[in-house]
């Protein structure tokens, strides 16, 4: 219970949603992901999942503006995240466009929700922080697993080794810059079969990992069914 009330107290995941606080490469990264990223990994999780309809769980949600996207084509949203400004931002995003979803702050490692609640569970730009911090991602994932209903998908995205951000980041990182300019906390970038290992503890029968090729190449994308 300690480590989820330091989690949970963290001021830099805050930071990152307070206007206040917000760097000119944030705010510039805030706008890419609201005018178009958000519309690539929607359309991403609808071709995973193969889904029209249904109840979807976001973790690390942010400032929610995927979760609104699926939210307009009549999904049920519930978005958590750890930082109580990025659940502000997403109750705001929401009511801004009269749509409905549940808010829940929380700890990804720790999920407050009882087994196969949502057809749908997913998240990006979350795993990636983890092993940095000595924790063991596969946690979260098997955690994000266990509240997926049976025939429902678990999808993650998570960023690219190789991709034009990942050279952007060395050389940010080579001349100590990642502290003062990064818009997150310190990262990983994932080949496919760290993010295959990251998944496989689940037990699913079959994950794919792939290329978001719209993703300008930035990203990959994990996903299995939950088939028992």
């Amino acid at each position: 219970m300690v480590r989820i009330m330091e989690r949970v107290k963290n001021p830099k995941w805050d930071n990152l949603y307070d206007a206040e606080h917000k760097s000119f490469f944030s705010k510039f990264e805030e706008f890419l992901i609201n005018n178009y990223f958000s519309k690539v990994f929607t359309s991403s999780i609808l071709k995973a999942s193969k889904s029209k309809s249904g109840k979807i769980f976001e973790p690390g949600s942010g400032g929610g503006m995927a979760s609104a996207t699926l939210a307009k084509q009549g999904f049920e949203l519930t978005c958590m995240d750890l930082s109580k400004n990025a659940l502000v931002k997403n109750q705001s995003l929401f009511k801004e466009q009269s749509l409905d979803g549940k808010y829940i702050l929380g700890d990804i490692f720790y999920l407050p929700i009882s087994n196969n609640k949502f057809d749908i569970v997913f998240n990006q730009g979350v795993m990636e922080h983890f092993r940095l911090e000595g924790m063991n991602p596969s946690v979260a994932v098997n955690e994000m697993f266990r509240i997926v209903k049976k025939n429902g998908t678990l999808i993650i995205f998570v960023p690219a080794y190789y991709s034009p951000l990942f050279f952007v980041y060395r050389i940010m990182k080579g001349l100590n810059l990642i502290d003062k300019y990064w818009p997150y906390a310190d990262q990983d970038f994932l080949h496919k079969h760290e993010l295959f290992d990251m998944m496989k503890k689940t037990g699913a029968k079959e994950i794919k990992i792939q290329r978001v090729w719209s993703s300008f190449f930035f990203s990959l994308i994990g996903y299995c069914k939950k088939t028992d």
